[in-house]
């Protein structure tokens, strides 16, 4: 016999290609087809990320609020809404908020929120959003009922299209004390 055999387990184990050139054919064909799965995985994780895009974003939106205790006292509140936007559309958002200080001398709030946006996409897993303010004031007026807030955010991350998003804005709000509803506008770039 001439030929190059592959003996895979000893003479009685299993794999045994003693006195088989189809046998050690096809073992030498396994090996090359695993090799071969071997170099494509490895080839397609070598390959560059896909380029990012940035974009202009303006996002209009409104929702309701509700605060955990009576709001004219309360530390936290959560707000649930509807936005729409130039490159997403149609989003539903949460919002989370922690009221930190009060300054009579402005009389404005200090506080910080974490917000969430959603984008459904037709036959596909939602895509989410994230961003968190910076700097953000809520100031009372002279309309018991009226109130005006402003923030700079920063764009924290994302998921499905959205995952690694990146960017900074800002956004300002009008926010009724009755009904408790509030709505404004945010612009920011976004990278993702």
């Amino acid at each position: 016999m001439s030929g190059l055999y592959i003996e895979a387990g000893g003479s009685r184990g299993i794999g045994s290609l003693r006195g088989s050139p189809e046998r050690a054919l096809r073992a030498r064909r396994r090996v090359a087809l695993a090799l071969g799965t071997v170099a494509m995985a490895v080839a397609l994780m070598a390959q560059p990320a896909a380029a990012s895009t940035t974009v202009s974003l303006h996002i209009v939106e409104a929702g309701s609020y509700s605060c955990l205790g009576p709001c004219a006292s309360a530390t936290y509140f959560n707000v649930v809404g509807r936005a729409s936007s130039n490159i997403f559309r149609t989003m539903r958002y949460t919002t989370q908020g922690t009221v930190l200080s009060y300054d009579q001398n402005t009389n404005c709030l200090s506080q910080v929120e974490t917000w969430q946006f959603t984008v459904r996409r037709p036959h596909h897993r939602p895509d989410h959003l994230f961003l968190t303010t910076t700097s953000d004031t809520f100031c009372f007026t002279s309309n018991p009922n009226v109130s005006h807030e402003s923030a700079t955010f920063v764009i924290t991350g994302g998921s499905g299209r959205l995952r690694g998003a990146t960017g900074q804005g800002s956004f300002a709000e009008d926010v009724l004390t009755t009904p408790q509803v509030g709505g404004g506008t945010m612009d920011a770039t976004l990278t993702y």
